[in-house]
Formats: structure tokens, C-alpha cells, sequence
């Protein structure tokens, strides 16, 4: 059976940069608020016309910080498992598949053999996490070859039938 690869983590490169983005965004505005906090429209207390802007600042900063520290930390842990063959395989075909509805709210899950995954689109994470209702290729009945790291899929291969293989 030929498998194609529908996700591989060392070639979908960092692909939550956007939730660190948005921190950069509000540091920008937090910059912004400092420079020029002496023309914001607040009256009393005074304090607050001071200080809020620098809380501001520095929380923007800090969950910048702590976001894009956390989401490529587990980028590059799960691109080195990869690299390194740390990884536990699974093959089979799909069952007790349960998608995700398109709304969100809940996790999709499937089995392969006797492991379990669940992922959703809206869980920030470097692993697979493109479900049925947003084009992801899982469905009941696939056959699938997983790569993963505690759970987190790293390398997605799926089965390619062939409607007419060579010799026949």
C-alpha cells in the first residue's frame, strides 16, 4: 500500500507564529500608549493615566514573551523528536472516528489500533490539528500511518488506492 504524506511537522515549519503575533500587535499599541500617554483621554485618578499604559506595555510584552516561548519550544521538541526517531508509530485503518463540528466546541477524535488521538483547529499547537469540518483528511475507514509524540500527531501518511495498479 502506498501512503502520502498529508502533514509532517519538520515541513509545515512554525506554524503558530500568528498566536505570537497577536502579543506583538498589543506591545506595538502598549508602545504606543506609553509614547503618548500624556494626550490620552483619561481624566482622574492620575495614577491610572500613569500607570496603565506601562501595565499595558508590560503585560503585552510578557505574554509575547511567554507565547512565542511556549509554542516554539514545542515546535522545535516535537521537529527534533522527528529528527531524532523519537517518535511512536501506528498504522491501521480509523475507527471510532467523531468529527468536530464546524463550530468548534469540541475536540475531533479517532482510534488507530489500541491509541486514540483528539485534536481540534482551535488548539494551539505545532502537531496535526486540521479537522474533518475545516478539510482535514481523517475519516472513518482511512488507512493511516501516524507518527506521534505523546499523543501529537507529527507525520500524518495516509493510504493511496490505486484505481488501476500496474500488471493488471
Amino acid at each position: 500500500m502506498d501512503y502520502k504524506i498529508a502533514f509532517d511537522v519538520s515541513s509545515a515549519g512554525y506554524k503558530t507564529w500568528p498566536f505570537s503575533l497577536v502579543g506583538l500587535i498589543f506591545a506595538l499599541v502598549g508602545a504606543l500608549l506609553v509614547r503618548y500617554r500624556a494626550h490620552l483621554p483619561m481624566r482622574r485618578p492620575r495614577v491610572l493615566v500613569r500607570a496603565f499604559p506601562f501595565v499595558f506595555f508590560g503585560f503585552a510584552i510578557l505574554w509575547t514573551i511567554v507565547a512565542f516561548g511556549s509554542t516554539f519550544t514545542e515546535y522545535w521538541s516535537l521537529r527534533s523528536a522527528v529528527r531524532d526517531g523519537r517518535v511512536s508509530i501506528v498504522e491501521g485503518a480509523v475507527s471510532q472516528f467523531k468529527a468536530m463540528p464546524y463550530t468548534g466546541h469540541a475536540m475531533e477524535r479517532f482510534c488507530v489500533q489500541d491509541t486514540c488521538f483528539e485534536y481540534s483547529d482551535y488548539v494551539v499547537t505545532s502537531g496535526f490539528n486540521n479537522t474533518r469540518s475545516h478539510g482535514g483528511p481523517i475519516r472513518e475507514g482511512l488507512q493511516v500511518r501516524i507518527a506521534h509524540v505523546r499523543g501529537t500527531i507529527v507525520r500524518l501518511e495516509v493510504a493511496e488506492y490505486m484505481e488501476n495498479p500496474p500488471g493488471r
